[in-house]
């Protein structure tokens, strides 16, 4: 489809603009450092939008409903424009958990929502930017890796992220290292230490193709 010839849709209640990129939906549990993180991509045919956690409601249903009200409130399901369920598996692959967690990606993926999840947190995607993970040393929890990453670069905060670590062309070699270690790359979620988060990433670098899947 001719991008021009799109009909023009609200991006957000707040921005009160109107665009005709495609868009980038992104779902997350988490309430800042994803959309401080996808910040460092410019790309002027594309809008990334996070949808963050707001009031604690970070379920995973919670998560998958905050994306289909979006779509609802805007009508914004364009064949080009792309959706984003992106949760970590840190609490919810649990025994009291997982089953639930299994039926939200189902559910996500009979929506035709795309997943990027991360195993056990977003933080191991980000580490990823700076280091080579050994998959045969795997972090038992999301403490142990954002430790890892605090003592990777010094200090770190969800609230404060310093987009200056994470550059592009590092966004470039973290895909990279994430492939490397997604050994069932068919999975829902990483079943070990890992970041599906490339699925988005490879998307946005220049030069990659932005389709659909």
């Amino acid at each position: 489809m001719n991008l021009r010839c799109r009909k023009p849709r609200p991006l957000t209640r707040e921005e009160g603009t109107y665009r005709d990129d495609r868009l980038f939906i992104i779902a997350t549990e988490d309430t800042h450092a994803p959309a401080r993180y996808f910040e460092i991509f410019k790309n002027p045919r594309i809008k990334v939008h996070v949808l963050p956690t707001e009031q604690g409601l970070s379920a995973p249903q919670h998560v998958l409903e905050r994306l289909d009200k979006y779509i609802r409130e805007y009508e914004t399901k364009d064949k080009i424009d792309q959706f984003w369920l992106m949760l970590d598996t840190d609490d919810w692959i649990k025994p009291n958990h997982i089953q639930n967690f299994k039926k939200v990606c189902a559910e996500a993926v009979k929506k035709r929502f795309q997943l990027a999840h991360s195993n056990p947190c977003f933080e191991v995607w980000l580490l990823l930017h700076l280091t080579e993970l050994d998959a045969s040393k795997q972090f038992n929890n999301a403490d142990e890796a954002i430790s890892h990453l605090k003592c990777v670069l010094g200090e770190y905060s969800k609230r404060t992220i310093d987009c200056t670590r994470f550059p592009p062309e590092a966004a470039r070699t973290a895909v990279e290292r994430a492939k490397k270690l997604d050994v069932s790359p068919n999975d829902r979620w990483p079943q070990e230490m890992g970041s599906h988060v490339y699925r988005i990433v490879e998307k946005l670098l220049p030069g990659q193709r932005t389709s659909q899947g």
